[in-house]
């Protein structure tokens, strides 16, 4: 029986692709299903707070692919395998932007310096401004990832450097049984931007953050093997 798993991040980093990959392998991953909202539901949420009951999902479904996930990683049972999926600062700024805040009160719950915006209200902001809270979301996500991951089997990579080495490396700490030669076609056919639509923003630059917050960003970035 293969392991129970997640893989989360700040989002627009892969998980679409890496959620169909999975599942087109056998391995059964969902994409921002259980965790999408505010809590996985009412009666589980307030269990698994009390401590009554851990959060999970049913077979044939063995993972979840949601960067909602980051907050309820300690209330998963302990053989959970966590895996951190990260995106170059830049590419999910431009790639956020594009697509626009959403679920605004979420991340305001979970991370309460981050404005309880609206898509249209963030829509408005001028684009430094914009720039500026999306850095600012993905250092503390990712942060509340790692702090929320603690006493769980993790492993952190980069989207950048999903190869099949990796994904292999991902079916054995899951435990799930398979044939390299099928995993291998099965990954040199699916293409990389299931999840991409749309023309990026180029004028969106690290240039356009205020000098303390590049300088953070750069900081958090070269921690996860990024130079800005």
């Amino acid at each position: 029986m293969a392991k129970h798993f997640v893989i989360t991040g700040c989002g627009r980093s892969g998980t679409t692709y890496t959620a169909r990959l999975l599942s087109q392998l056998g391995c059964q991953c969902t994409h921002e299903k259980f965790f999408t909202g505010s809590k996985p539901s009412p009666l589980r949420g307030l269990l698994a707070r009390g401590g009554l009951h851990q959060l999970g999902w049913k077979p044939p479904v063995i993972g979840e692919a949601a960067w909602e996930a980051a907050p309820w990683l300690p209330l998963l049972a302990d053989s959970t395998q966590v895996f951190h999926q990260i995106r170059h600062p830049l590419e999910f700024i431009r790639s956020r932007q594009k697509k626009g805040w959403v679920h605004g009160r979420f991340r305001n719950r979970h991370l309460p310096h981050i404005p309880k915006m609206n898509k249209a209200e963030f829509a408005a902001l001028p684009l430094e401004q914009q720039a500026a809270w999306l850095a600012r979301f993905w250092i503390d996500w990712n942060a509340l990832v790692e702090s929320r991951s603690r006493n769980k089997a993790y492993l952190r990579y980069r989207i950048e450097d999903f190869d099949l080495p990796l994904l292999l490396r991902i079916l054995d700490r899951i435990e799930f049984s398979y044939r390299q030669d099928e995993v291998e076609e099965t990954f040199n056919s699916l293409p990389r931007n299931v999840n991409t639509r749309g023309q990026k923003r180029e004028d969106i630059t690290l240039d356009l953050l205020p000098g303390e917050l590049r300088e953070e960003l750069a900081r958090a970035a070269d921690r996860y093997g990024y130079t800005l």
